[in-house]
């Protein structure tokens, strides 16, 4: 095998940690008979392997004689800074292992509008078995929760699965949400028993921000019914925004049932518009890439979210 001469020059290529660790052995016990019965090799060994290092670096270490042992300029500057690459390579390591283990590192997951109905519950249980994971949170729309997944800026997306099938992708479909138009309380069409389409179109409308799917699915729902589509009054890029929008106002906007709880449990007084037909279903879960490692933690945050989209369906029906 022919090795790339340049290589040979990187002094961290020339540097076994093998042999770094035998000569940090040598220098701290002062001797190779303490530092070889420590590291459980033989004396000629352990000469043998700080020579070979000796020769990597092109310089001498150790001061040898029969009565005395010490470092050379460059042996005390290796033993210093060696012991730092030791104690830094063990830390490494042992981050590793608690991350294999799922006991340490960061998750980022990205979720969609409508997740401020379940989220909290979900960060709060997985915190409390995971303490030492990070969990970086991003609210987007479906097309940018599904990109940014396949770019490996997400480990996890729990969204509308909307989007085209992938072969890199594992995508869990765990509930069905119906969608609904939502309106204030007070609001001239929450009382009405039908709305018709046209009348839908008489007030300003508010859209999550870059909801290609929303604005397209609403769009579809109109045209159905001849009614040229209403345009966004307002784009707005959280829930809670949306909510207070919509209370304040004669607002219409479009949003999947599950976001009713959240409307419930804030006491926001919105309700649904009864509309002439039906709008559409969303399909809501969880996708992540196949992959044969995945993030330790990981998987406890999948289950966690499902049993949290499952529970929200059993308790307050999406359909």
């Amino acid at each position: 095998m022919v090795m790339d001469k340049d290589l040979f020059a990187d002094p961290l290529y020339r540097i076994d940690s093998r042999q770094l660790r035998h000569f940090l052995a040598a220098a701290k016990c002062k001797g190779f008979t303490a530092a070889a019965e420590s590291l459980n090799i033989t004396q000629p060994a352990l000469s043998r392997s700080i020579q070979a290092l000796e020769q990597s670096l092109g310089v001498k270490l150790i001061e040898r004689s029969s009565k005395v042992f010490d470092l050379t300029r460059y042996g005390h500057l290796l033993f210093e800074k060696g012991r730092y690459i030791e104690t830094e390579l063990g830390h490494t390591v042992s981050e590793i292992e608690a991350l294999k283990r799922g006991h340490a590192g960061k998750i980022s997951l990205g979720v969609g509008y409508a997740s401020v109905s379940y989220l909290a519950e979900v960060i709060h249980e997985f915190q409390t078995l995971r303490p030492n994971i990070s969990l970086r949170v991003v609210t987007d729309s479906m097309e940018a929760n599904y990109e940014a997944l396949l770019a490996g800026k997400l480990d996890l997306i729990c969204t509308a699965l909307n989007f085209p099938s992938n072969s890199s992708l594992i995508i869990d479909r765990t509930v069905t949400s119906r969608n609904i138009i939502l309106v204030s309380s007070d609001h001239a069409l929450a009382t009405k028993k039908a709305v018709d389409p046209a009348e839908l179109t008489e007030y300003p409308w508010a859209f999550f921000t870059d909801d290609r799917m929303g604005y397209q699915r609403v769009s579809t729902y109109f045209a159905d019914y001849g009614v040229e589509p209403p345009s966004a009054t307002v784009e707005i890029n959280t829930i809670e925004g949306m909510c207070a929008l919509l209370k304040r106002g004669q607002y219409i906007a479009s949003a999947p049932a599950i976001v009713m709880r959240y409307v419930k449990e804030t006491g926001i007084t919105l309700c649904e518009a009864k509309t002439r037909g039906d709008f559409w279903s969303t399909e809501i879960g969880i996708a992540y890439p196949r992959q044969a490692q995945r993030p330790g933690g990981l998987d406890s945050l999948i289950g966690l979210l499902k049993k949290q989209l499952t529970s929200l369906e059993a308790n307050h029906p999406l359909e």
